[in-house]
């Protein structure tokens, strides 16, 4: 699916869905939001600002996203008993 800035029109979800599409991926716009965030965080960090508490996930919330809850039972399914 095409993203914004080509010649060929966007096309909202529900448009989309209307002509039959079941599911619709926004992987460069997903990328490019998470880039612009990540910018924008480093450059509130080098001036000194650090984001403050309730704006971003907890580390706990953190590791559950990214799946390492899952590893670490995956970890201790596999491990030897030494």
């Amino acid at each position: 699916m095409l993203e914004g800035g080509g010649k060929t029109p966007i096309l909202t979800p529900s448009e989309l869905e209307d002509i039959g599409y079941k599911l619709v991926v926004y992987p460069l716009s997903l990328l490019g939001v998470s880039i612009k965030a990540m910018q924008d965080a480093l450059i509130g960090i080098k001036s000194g600002h650090i984001p403050p508490v309730g704006t971003m996930p907890s580390f706990e919330e953190i590791k559950e996203i990214v799946g390492f809850n899952k590893y670490y039972d995956e970890e201790n399914r596999y491990a030897t008993k030494d």
